[in-house]
């Protein structure tokens, strides 16, 4: 038994050597409140005899006792911060309550309601256009890490109460930041931003397949759940961090275990979202493990598959070899009537092989190196190492999948590791060089609407529907003028209805058909030319395409910059409003 009721200076000022910031600060609500290496000591008491037998600690509970202080000048019920985390900022959508068993609740979005921007809409639907109409291995899919880890449905629910906790655990700083859910917004707002790479973390515990964030022995991860749990005890806070559940030994969000949503219910809202769309084709990932098998559990997991997608609705690995193992494209799949299909990243063998795919080997090779191997235009690939010596150039038939971590638990990152950075991410930063440069599925944290707008490499912000909306641009400007001098001589008052791409960044934008350009017209083998004369007249061997993926569109761009002729500003596209439908293979 520890001795209780003295001051535990001496442990605190040997903890104050592993004091480290959160790489994220500035999170509490109260910035006051953040206790510096100076004051520790001064402010760290012991918490009473009385408050100690009442709270019934088992001893390995009281072993942890050294490393709380007690703190009389914060308030002990602090639930919910005044600024609730649960909407990111800048996203439009009906909020509503997400609570838990014991009525702790979060603000979150409610299911499909995020307000996405008509043009933000557009661009993702003309980008999934293109990659729906090539070979899924050359396809670029937006997808999403954990995506079922989401505050949406109660992930990370209590973060603002443990993080709270921070500043009476001598070890933590008390600004430190807390984090466990991945996700903020649901499935169905993610696919509604354009992700077609879902990730569901799929384990069996508390008697159904769920969907969790669960993890392994992590000796620094475990020390802080147990002082999360004590201080709930002794501060009477009815949560607690379920650290002991069969099958999710910890969880590793702050939700009950029996309060993670189930696959089925998972399942069921993908279908519904692919009921509601459809020319649309989902890649569902199971991000499981081997204990599935060891526990005989891979037949649920495909009766709970079967039970929701009927099977000719799911292309699988069969169907693949029929075809001479050659993937077709998500039209084709769409037209044969397959909306679905599964990936699994472990390999159960013939227990799952009929309906589901394994990840590493059979699909178009799939990879998933680092973000910080990724080298931008004009190179555009994943840096060859001795990890992956298959990686290189993107959009080069190998799907690489690319995803970046946010998790932060206090002072350890998303690897636990301590006093140590997530970076490089995927964000609004990064996105748009990785997506410009064709990578197969980027899939970061966090997706929102301003998140999914970095990975645009078509329409300008605004563009088609509002034809200056980015101001400041050259480009903008020099069309302006050109509208103006030619309304003023020839009297011309049309819209701006035809689609250019710029020299500037590449993107599209809408500009008055009269606008004075080149046409970029397309080979056979995706190389680029200029032509002058009649809009969408091309040369023999060239047709008036769009540029079919990303890194088309990049040299069509460096093309424009790089011409030998005199500088030009932009070129005509084959997209043309009201409708602004993608015309590929250009019409006779």
């Amino acid at each position: 038994m520890p001795v209780i009721g003295k001051r535990y200076l001496s442990v605190v000022s040997l903890s104050l050597g592993l004091f480290v910031a959160s790489a994220r600060t500035g999170q509490v609500s109260n910035q006051s409140e953040a206790i510096t290496a100076e004051t520790w000591t001064s402010l760290c008491i012991p918490f009473s005899e009385d408050a100690i037998a009442s709270a019934n600690l088992s001893q390995q509970e009281q072993s942890i006792l050294p490393d709380l202080c007690y703190r009389p000048d914060l308030t002990p019920h602090v639930f919910r911060s005044e600024q609730d985390r649960g909407i990111p900022p800048g996203v439009d959508c009906n909020p509503i309550e997400w609570c838990d068993s014991y009525e702790h609740c979060t603000t979150v979005c409610e299911r499909g309601s995020v307000v996405l921007d008509p043009s933000l809409q557009k661009a993702v639907s003309t980008q999934l256009e293109l990659s729906r109409r090539l070979p899924l291995c050359y396809a670029s899919l937006l997808g999403t890490h954990n995506s079922g880890i989401s505050l949406a449905d109660g992930y990370g629910n209590l973060d603002l109460a443990y993080q709270h906790y921070f500043r009476w655990i001598s070890w933590v700083a008390s600004e430190a930041y807390l984090q466990t859910n991945n996700q903020f917004l649901s499935l169905t707002d993610q696919m509604n931003l354009g992700v077609r790479i879902v990730e569901l973390d799929t384990h069996f515990f508390d008697g159904d397949l769920r969907i969790a964030h669960c993890g392994g022995f992590h000796s620094n991860l475990d020390r802080l759940i147990t002082a999360f749990n004590v201080l709930a005890k002794l501060l009477h806070h009815n949560i607690r961090w379920d650290s002991e559940t069969i099958g999710c030994e910890p969880s590793l969000s702050s939700i009950p275990a029996a309060e993670q949503r189930t696959l089925l219910t998972a399942m069921q809202e993908l279908a519904q979202w692919l009921a509601m769309n459809g020319k649309e084709f989902l890649i569902v990932f199971f991000d499981d493990q081997m204990d599935l098998a060891s526990w005989d559990m891979v037949p649920i997991l495909l009766n709970v598959t079967l039970s929701v997608f009927p099977i000719d609705t799911i292309f699988t690995p069969p169907e693949l070899v029929l075809i001479g193992g050659v993937w077709p494209s998500m039209d084709e799949l769409v037209a044969r009537g397959k909306r679905v299909m599964f990936v699994s990243g472990a390999d159960y063998g013939l227990a799952m092989n009929t309906v589901i795919f394994t990840k590493d080997g059979t699909v178009c090779g799939w990879r998933e190196p680092p973000l910080r191997h990724f080298v931008g235009a004009p190179v555009c690939s994943v840096e060859t190492n001795g990890t992956y010596p298959a990686e290189g150039a993107t959009l080069n038939g190998q799907l690489y999948r690319v995803t970046t971590c946010e998790l932060q638990y206090g002072p350890m990152n998303c690897d636990f590791i301590w006093g140590a950075s997530n970076q490089p991410l995927l964000d609004e930063v990064s996105l748009p060089e990785v997506s410009r440069c064709g990578l197969n599925s980027p899939s970061p944290d966090s997706l929102t609407p301003a998140r999914a707008a970095a990975t645009i490499w078509t329409w300008a912000d605004g563009h088609p529907y509002d034809p200056y909306s980015s101001q400041n641009q050259p480009l903008q400007l020099w069309m302006m003028l050109q509208d103006l001098l030619h309304s003023f001589f020839v009297g011309d008052d049309t819209k701006a209805e035809c689609g250019a791409i710029s020299t500037i960044d590449g993107r599209w934008r809408a500009v008055k058909c009269s606008t004075i350009l080149p046409t970029a017209c397309r080979g056979g083998g995706g190389e680029w030319q200029l032509a002058t004369g009649v809009r969408g007249t091309c040369p023999p061997g060239y047709a008036w395409e769009v540029p079919h993926h990303a890194k088309e569109n990049l040299q069509l761009q460096s093309l424009l910059k790089f011409n030998a002729g005199p500088p030009v500003e932009a070129a005509w596209l084959p997209v043309a409003g009201p409708q602004w439908n993608i015309t590929w293979p250009a019409a006779a």
